[in-house]
């Protein structure tokens, strides 16, 4: 539960909100009295006080302009605008044969810049579990991030749903015109062939985040 603000204390989270996002820096006490039409700096100081009290706010004791933003005016954590957060949604097999796991907390996300990600509309993240993908760079352990779609292009890394096994599977996309192919990326695998009804395209991959020290321990 969060407190709701009054309208003063509304506008200054609002205005701390914007200055945060256009230039990364926290307003002087001049600046928030000019922007808000305050009589003082004490009438800023009690006002921000007020919000550090609620949990809105943060201040470091002894630092000029530490002050960290924790929530928007409606209660919401507070996310710079340069960064997007992804939900981190389930397992993804890699290999074919391997059950899918959804057992992440709906909660669970992870968080991106913008210029990795700047259109975020459709975009969720999955976690590789299996070793198919290897020479597209795709270990198990590692997050791609997907965009949803239903339909692919040949050559497209997607995440589809295959009938009449009701799994899903990341594999390299390809339509002939009759059936559909699911490449594998790992030259120890075949692909598998099926018929376009029985496969349902879910997302196509557009990012892929690594974790280089678990493959290197491995």
């Amino acid at each position: 539960m969060y407190t709701r603000l009054n309208e003063t204390e509304s506008a200054l989270v609002d205005f701390l909100e914007a200055c945060l996002n256009t230039h990364a820096a926290v307003p002087s006490y001049e600046e928030i009295r000019c922007a808000l039409n305050l009589s003082s700096k004490d009438h800023v100081s009690r006002l921000l006080d007020r919000l550090e009290k609620l949990g809105y706010i943060q201040r470091e004791a002894g630092r000029s302009r530490s002050l960290h933003l924790l929530r928007t005016r409606n209660g919401a954590q507070f996310r710079l605008g340069r960064t997007v957060r992804v939900p981190l949604l389930a397992v993804a097999p890699a290999s074919f044969d391997q059950a899918s796991h959804d057992g992440f907390d709906p909660d669970t996300y992870i968080e991106l810049t913008r210029d990795l990600v700047p259109d975020e509309a459709g975009i969720y993240a999955l976690q590789v579990r299996g070793d198919s993908m290897v020479d597209a760079f795709i270990s198990s352990g590692d997050i791609v991030v997907l965009r949803q779609q239903e339909e692919a292009r040949n050559g497209d890394l997607v995440q589809v749903w295959v009938r009449p096994d009701e799994s899903p599977t990341l594999k390299r996309y390809f339509h002939d015109g009759h059936r559909v192919c699911l490449k594998p990326e790992n030259p120890t695998m075949q692909p598998r062939y099926y018929r376009p009804e029985d496969v349902q395209v879910q997302g196509r991959v557009v990012l892929v985040i690594r974790h280089m020290e678990r493959q290197l321990a491995a």
